[in-house]
This record gives structure tokens, C-alpha cells and sequence, in this order.
């Protein structure tokens, strides 16, 4: 073998060596994992109350949006879910609707979302649960929002 062609494969080798260390990582580099972000909490979630304009036309209102207030951990653009829902008397659900947005990195979101308004025009065969479910950081909760009685056509 001639001294080329072993400086040759001994550059090669370098050059294999140098290429291996770039990649191999430390434990303080930013190759490893890092620690796991600030878990994600909803502390509370209130509603605004339902008052007759938030009713449909056909009962009256002008299907008003509700506003909703969750304080969570200071955290900006986490997902979070609402869903609203109308749990009837008879054991049925009549879905009014859900929304997404993000968190306020203030640790307070507040959300104007036009859901489906109430409109239980059963006459007094159906009464009405409303509640609210938010969903975010992996957690769930519900939230009740108003009792409405057909019959009687009261929010209660």
C-alpha cells in the first residue's frame, strides 16, 4: 500500500470520526429531552347567566351569546374545548354546539361563542339542563349553566 493511499484512508477515517462526535449528544446539550412543560390546570370556569335574550326567538330571545370565563394556569395557545349541551328530562342530549381556541397567556380566557341558543319549545313534555363542558389540558369538567321548564317556559 503506497503513502496515499494511506493518508488517504486515514482522511476518510478523520473525517467518519469528526462526522460520529457532531452527532453524539451530552447530557447539556440540546439533543436531549428537556423537562416536561408546566402541567396545564384549569382552576375555574364560570358563565354568564342565562337571562330571556339568551333564549331563542321562538321563546322570546334573541339567542344571546353567553360569556365565559376560565382561569387557568398562565400558559399561552394551549387548546381548549367547550361544548354545550342540553341534558333533557327524558334522558336524552341535544348538543348546542362546541367551539376550540387557546389559552391567554394571562391565565384568564374569556369566550364569546354563539352556540346553538336554548330553545326547548316542548311545552312541558321535555324540561331542560343546559351545562357546559370544558375540556383542556388532558382534563375535563362541567360546568351547569341553567334549568329551563318548558311547561311553564322559566328559566330556573
Amino acid at each position: 500500500m503506497t503513502l496515499t493511499r494511506k493518508l488517504a484512508g486515514l482522511a476518510i477515517s478523520a473525517v467518519a470520526v469528526a462526522t460520529l462526535a457532531a452527532c453524539s449528544t451530552t447530557g447539556d446539550s440540546a439533543g436531549t429531552a428537556s423537562a416536561p412543560a408546566q402541567p396545564f390546570d384549569v382552576a375555574s370556569v364560570s358563565i354568564s347567566p342565562m337571562t330571556t335574550a339568551s333564549l331563542c326567538r321562538q321563546l322570546g330571545g334573541q339567542g344571546q351569546a353567553p360569556t365565559v370565563t376560565i382561569r387557568h394556569t398562565a400558559a399561552a395557545g394551549v387548546p381548549i374545548r367547550l361544548h354545550l349541551q342540553d341534558k333533557l328530562s327524558d334522558g336524552s342530549t341535544f348538543n348546542h354546539r362546541s367551539t376550540r381556541v387557546t389559552s391567554d397567556g394571562s391565565g384568564t380566557t374569556v369566550v364569546n361563542y354563539a352556540f346553538l341558543p336554548p330553545c326547548n319549545t316542548t311545552g312541558g313534555r321535555l324540561n331542560s339542563n343546559y351545562q357546559l363542558t370544558v375540556e383542556a389540558g388532558g382534563k375535563s369538567s362541567v360546568t351547569p349553566w341553567a334549568r329551563f321548564n318548558s311547561a311553564s317556559r322559566t328559566i330556573q
